[in-house]
């Protein structure tokens, strides 16, 4: 974690990536690299699983403890609102999009998925190796209980979908591993397997569905562990406008992005 809640400085250096053996995404890929993609599904190799996978995944779900956790501060470590955390003159490098902001580590490929209409980012992906982090933000009431809402909708439309999701104890609380059915290029049985994990703040929620093989592993496991710290330091700017609970907040294009 960079920083604390209550406002504290930052007082650390970000991950560690020569640790965890992190590569470049892409074979120009830069520091801090944001791809800008319009209308755009998330890209990448991180989306279509085996067999062997799956029965991973399940044997991961086998054991994860039945306690909810309820009485834990799921966002003690973060994800942050605004007024919670200084950013200010703490050296570390981070790219704002206007209602989020990230902090990435040097390698990491970001994905924005823009509306072309009003050039407003729907949603952020970062990208490494074979796995991926989509983050979408949406408006939710000070009272909460939005989470378990969408909890409850993404079970349902794996259901409708022909596969399986099930509830489990994750970093941010109960998160909803979900397996898909769906066809490989050469008409072989494949499986699209996700973790998505919810974490609510003032008239805020965000959504992380974590892809790719990072989705089947445990919080602590070396594909995964980057992510959860990049979900961690996340930091939300929510504004004062008035929106419906569950209306997506859009991001803004970090400055000089899709110019040229």
């Amino acid at each position: 974690m960079i920083f604390g809640r209550k406002r504290k400085s930052a007082t650390t250096d970000p991950i560690d990536t020569e640790e965890e053996s992190l590569e470049i995404v892409g074979d120009d890929a830069g520091e801090h690299e944001v791809d800008v993609d319009v209308d755009a599904e998330p890209e990448g190799d991180y989306d279509e699983l085996d067999i062997d996978d799956v029965e991973a995944l399940e044997a991961a779900e086998d054991a994860v403890s039945d306690d909810t956790g309820d009485d834990v501060d799921w966002r003690a470590d973060g994800p942050f609102d605004s007024e919670e955390v200084d950013l200010t003159d703490d050296g570390v490098s981070r790219i704002d999009l206007g209602a989020v902001i990230v902090t990435p580590w040097d390698g990491l490929g970001l994905q924005l998925q823009v509306n072309e209409a009003d050039r407003k980012v729907q949603a952020v992906t970062a990208v490494w190796k074979n796995s991926g982090l989509e983050v979408t933000l949406f408006a939710a009431p000070n009272s909460g209980g939005l989470a378990e809402e969408l909890r409850e909708d993404a079970v349902d439309e794996a259901e409708q979908a022909g596969g399986t999701a099930t509830l489990a104890d994750g970093p941010f609380g109960s998160e909803v591993r979900r397996v898909l059915p769906q066809e490989g290029p050469g008409g072989e049985q494949m499986f699209h397997v996700s973790r998505i994990w919810f974490a609510e703040g003032p008239r805020w929620l965000l959504r992380g569905t974590l892809l790719g093989e990072a989705a089947i592993g445990e919080a602590d496991a070396p594909v995964v562990a980057p992510f959860v710290e990049l979900f961690r330091n996340l930091v939300v700017r929510r504004g004062d406008k008035p929106m419906v609970p569950g209306e997506l907040i859009p991001m803004t294009l970090p400055e000089g992005a899709g110019e040229g």
